[in-house]
């Protein structure tokens, strides 16, 4: 693999035009028209950072992509979901939306993530992909572990195919772990551990929606414990913790 400033060069001058001059077409795609003024439309709902945790309907998803700097032309290759509300057991309803990127998928991703070239050949779109996950999300709120990983790289997508800012609420589990447990690690493997919840094959996407669900219901359960009784209340709490993870986001030094 390519140091990160050479990868940057070949993102900056070579794979940046490429990559818009291969997205032109659906942009004329009646599917990309409706997204756009679905996301032009989304307002977040002020009643829903008030309802009361036990009531709140979660949408607890996970990424796989093609790696890890979504500025530098990291694509996402599958979203999966789980729907809850408050306590309910995590299993309710799930999604499993693989995508189909505009650059090649690498053997060692295909390896990691156990997709075939069959499975990204026949996969939707981004268009599509990510259509379906804001229509399976909508009217939740958003968890991820850690979310700033995630959401950055929605985000980032989303400026790269020229659609509208999408900005929910979102929690981030990660950050619920290190303020609810101080004393251990927040990676999703060991709190899974400590939980007792059954490990499922990694790198899956919806298995990894799934085990962070499981664990985020017990996140949950102590974060009632401590008085805190909607998300506005646990968003102004978890705003107070240090990142503890900071990356560097490079958005502002060449764009998408």
């Amino acid at each position: 693999m390519l140091p990160i400033d050479l990868q940057i060069l070949k993102y900056i001058f070579f794979e940046k035009p490429i990559y818009h001059y291969k997205i032109k077409p659906f942009l004329k795609w009646d599917s990309y028209h409706q997204l756009t003024e679905t996301l032009e439309q989304y307002e977040t709902n002020p009643d829903l950072l008030k309802k009361p945790l036990t009531e709140t309907p979660f949408t607890i998803f996970d990424l796989e992509t093609t790696g890890f700097i979504p500025e530098i032309g990291h694509e996402i290759i599958s979203i999966g979901a789980i729907r809850i509300s408050g306590f309910q057991h995590c299993r309710v309803k799930r999604l499993h939306q693989i995508i189909r990127p505009i650059r090649p998928v690498g053997k060692e991703t295909l390896r990691l993530t156990g997709l075939t070239r069959s499975d990204i050949d026949n996969a939707s779109s981004f268009i599509h992909g990510f259509q379906q996950f804001y229509e399976f999300s909508k009217d939740s709120i958003l968890v991820a572990h850690p979310a700033k990983f995630d959401m950055r790289f929605v985000k980032t997508m989303l400026k790269r195919w020229k659609l509208p800012v999408y900005d929910p609420p979102v929690i981030d589990s990660q950050l619920m772990a290190q303020w609810l447990l101080p004393d251990k690690k927040h990676q999703l493997d060991p709190l899974l551990r400590h939980f007792k919840i059954k490990k499922l094959e990694r790198h899956h996407a919806l298995n990894d929606a799934i085990m962070t669900a499981e664990l985020f219901e017990n996140l949950l359960r102590l974060t009632q414990e401590t008085g805190i009784k909607n998300y506005e209340q646990l968003n102004r709490r978890l705003n107070r913790i240090p990142d503890p993870d900071p990356s560097l986001d490079m958005t502002n030094l060449y764009g998408q």
